[in-house]
C-alpha cells in the first residue's frame, strides 16, 4: 500500500484529504508544516508528498527544497496544493512535480497522486 504525506496547516482540509485518500486505498500521514513533515519523513518515508505552500515555521517551498536536497528522498514525487500565486519564471524547474490550485476538486487530487505514483 502506498503512503501519502499530507502537509497543510488547515486542519479541516487535512481531514478531508486524508479521508478521501484512505478511502482510495492509500496509507496517509498528516503534518501541520514543513518541520513536522520532515520529522514524519525521518520516521516513515512516504511514497509521495502533497503540501501546501503557505504554512508557519517552514513553508512548502522550503519543504520541497529540503526533500530534493536529501539523497534518500530526492526522487519522492511532490504535489504542491495552494491558493497562493506561484511564479515559475526562473530557468530552474520548480522543486515539485505537480501543481494543484486550492481548492482542488477531490478527483483532481486523487488523479494527480495516482499519476505521480505511477511515474515514480
Amino acid at each position: 500500500m502506498k503512503r501519502v504525506l499530507l502537509v497543510d496547516d488547515e486542519y479541516e482540509l487535512l481531514e478531508a484529504l486524508s479521508f478521501a485518500l484512505t478511502y482510495a486505498g492509500y496509507e496517509v500521514d498528516c503534518a501541520r508544516d514543513g518541520c513536522d513533515a520532515l520529522a514524519h519523513m525521518q520516521r516513515q518515508v512516504p511514497d509521495i508528498v502533497v503540501t501546501d505552500l503557505m504554512m508557519p515555521d517552514m513553508d512548502g517551498a522550503s519543504l520541497c527544497r529540503s526533500v530534493r536536497e536529501h539523497p534518500q528522498w530526492a526522487r519522492i514525487p511532490i504535489a504542491l496544493h495552494t491558493s497562493a500565486h506561484v511564479e515559475c519564471g526562473t530557468s530552474e524547474p520548480p522543486p515539485w512535480d505537480a501543481f494543484l490550485r486550492k481548492p482542488a476538486r477531490m478527483d483532481d487530487v486523487l488523479s494527480t497522486v495516482e499519476r505521480l505514483l505511477t511515474r515514480a
